[in-house]
């Protein structure tokens, strides 16, 4: 695209873009100043369509509104370059889908300046908003990060958790005054009465448009804003480190905003907001399921085969042993090689449904061999006593001090798990419907929320994490729930229903558990031996032929 059809197109796009909700409001037009930059309003979200490898210079009047100004650009997935110079040096500029950059005013300066470019074309929401003498400086006192001072909020990504970073702030100061030192005296006087609050904004599951993701950062927007759209996750003092760590939610779209307050003066300041989809976002949109497609294989066929068990599992015994046989077995090994053996996600994968066929093909064989009902039942009956106990892990609960002890959480989690078929073993034919409904139910759902962005899925992973990322017990869980989620939570309801009553109606008149193909010890193994009073009807041969 040259610079002139970019010009042709932008007034398309400016108009179809200001019509955001969130934003309130017209953009302002596009003009350039006396210095040749193109003017940027205050306080004002604006559209500005950059071209590849073609800085903009930007200016913004300030007057003396405040004593600097926080800049930020952010688009949806192309990373963009902020700086106070055109040569972008590293240590004075910032990259990312979500950029920040802190510029102090001195006494007499009546306007503020930045670049900005991309390495692609792309559509940037630019915002300038100037900062009062009371407010804090977000990142004003980093020590890790590159630029002196950073308001940006940093995202990492591990296999099962998202990093939230932020350099510490620092007191707001007048023109031309330098700050206060960052590390000298930890009293009220300085910065180390400050106290931090990470909010969480989740974007809605089915628009995942550009103008879906604008949206939502306008309603992150500002201080006010965060408080009355996003949800406290988690606050800090000065003296905590100032990284978080959040259970990720992939396909989802989620704004992080850290806002950090200043109690004596009553004032409130916010870093940068980010936005992320936790799953390596790139063209031509945000991922779509939850993982690679072998999981998709994976669950499709376990989510047909469980529909199966769902409705008949209690009709047809060894299937339903089978298939909790399987998962029991399954989620063992997949834990365990996955924490101890450090392979790949495919290789614990296969190796764990490998597992899960052995242990399943296992409790078939032994509910076709003997007759054990009430001990198949009981083993069998741990698999939805684990899927009890991942429901109410999967809650706010979670999140408490207490339960962040590994030993707290499993020894829970275990109770939880046993407690469900020991109150219900003196009933092993409910039990066994119950089992096979709901679990079976379970992993339909599974098989349809593989390919939609619902955070279902995790009820179950959510264990599994905590089980194979030692760090996982600090995350932070907290699930959205939205139209998708509610579909789905109803789909799963209705299933279970109704497939404990297609159980019941299949089974009323047959006894509670099917006899086996061989008579227990103490049954009779033939026809019984002929004695003195055998009768005598029937002459030689008939009674030659009752007796053998």
């Amino acid at each position: 695209m040259t610079r002139k059809d970019a010009s042709l197109c932008w007034p398309v796009l400016l108009a179809a873009v200001c019509r955001l909700p969130g934003l309130g409001g017209e953009a302002a037009a596009a003009s350039r100043s006396a210095e040749g930059g193109l003017a940027v309003p205050l306080s004002q979200p604006y559209f500005l369509r950059l071209l590849a490898n073609t800085p903009e210079l930007l200016v913004a009047e300030v007057g003396d509104a405040g004593v600097g100004v926080l800049v930020q650009a952010q688009t949806q997935s192309r990373r963009v370059t902020l700086s106070q110079s055109q040569a972008f040096p590293r240590d004075a500029s910032y990259n990312g889908t979500s950029a920040g950059l802190w510029i102090p005013l001195k006494e007499s300066a009546l306007r503020a300046s930045f670049f900005i470019r991309s390495e692609e074309n792309v559509t940037a929401l630019v915002s300038v908003v100037p900062y009062r003498e009371q407010d804090p400086v977000p990142g004003a006192c980093n020590t890790e990060f590159d630029m002196e001072n950073d308001p940006n909020v940093h995202l990492g990504f591990t296999a099962h958790e998202t990093v939230v970073e932020f350099a510490p702030a620092n007191l707001g100061v007048a023109r031309n005054l330098s700050p206060p030192a960052c590390d000298v005296g930890q009293g009220t006087h300085s910065r180390w009465r400050l106290t931090y609050d990470l909010y969480q904004y989740f974007l809605s599951e089915v628009d995942v448009s550009e103008a879906g993701v604008f949206d939502g950062l306008a309603r992150m927007s500002s201080v006010q804003n965060v408080e009355q759209y996003g949800r406290k996750i988690a606050s800090l003092t000065s003296f905590d480190k100032t990284r978080l760590l959040v259970s990720p939610f992939a396909s989802i779209g989620v704004i992080y905003a850290v806002v950090v307050r200043d109690p004596l003066r009553h004032a409130a300041s916010l870093y940068v907001p980010v936005s992320t989809y936790s799953c390596g976002l790139a063209p031509p949109g945000p991922c779509r399921g939850q993982g690679p497609v072998s999981s998709r294989v994976f669950f499709a066929v376990l989510g047909l085969y469980g529909l199966f068990v769902c409705f008949a599992g209690h009709r047809f015994p060894v299937a339903g042993l089978f298939f909790l046989g399987f998962l029991l077995f399954c989620l063992l090994s997949f834990v365990l090689v996955g924490r101890f053996s450090g392979a790949s996600y495919d290789l614990c994968l296969v190796s764990a449904a490998v597992t899960g066929g052995l242990g399943g093909a296992l409790f078939a064989l032994c509910g076709w061999r003997l007759r054990a009902p009430l001990l198949l039942t009981a083993l069998a009956g741990l698999v939805p006593g684990f899927l009890l106990a991942a429901v109410i892990m999967f809650t706010p609960l979670v999140n408490e001090k207490m339960l962040r002890s590994d030993v707290l959480f499993w020894t829970c989690v275990t109770a939880i798990s046993i407690v469900l078929p020991a109150v219900v073993l003196a009933y092993p034919r409910a039990l066994s419907i119950l089992s096979c409904a709901w679990v079976g139910s379970y992993t339909a759902v599974l098989m349809v929320g593989s390919y939609l962005p619902t955070s279902l899925p995790y009820i179950l992973l959510s264990v599994i994490r905590r089980a194979v990322s030692p760090l996982f017990s600090q995350a932070i869980i907290l699930a959205p729930f939205q139209s998708t989620d509610g579909a789905l939570l109803a789909l799963w309801a209705v299933l279970a229903v109704g497939g404990a009553a297609s159980q019941h109606f299949l089974t009323r008149d047959e006894p509670p558990f099917p006899r086996g193909p061989h008579p227990s010890r103490g049954e009779s193994q033939g026809p019984p031996a002929c004695d003195e009073r055998s009768a005598l009807l029937g002459g030689a041969e008939g009674r030659r032929e009752s007796c053998r």
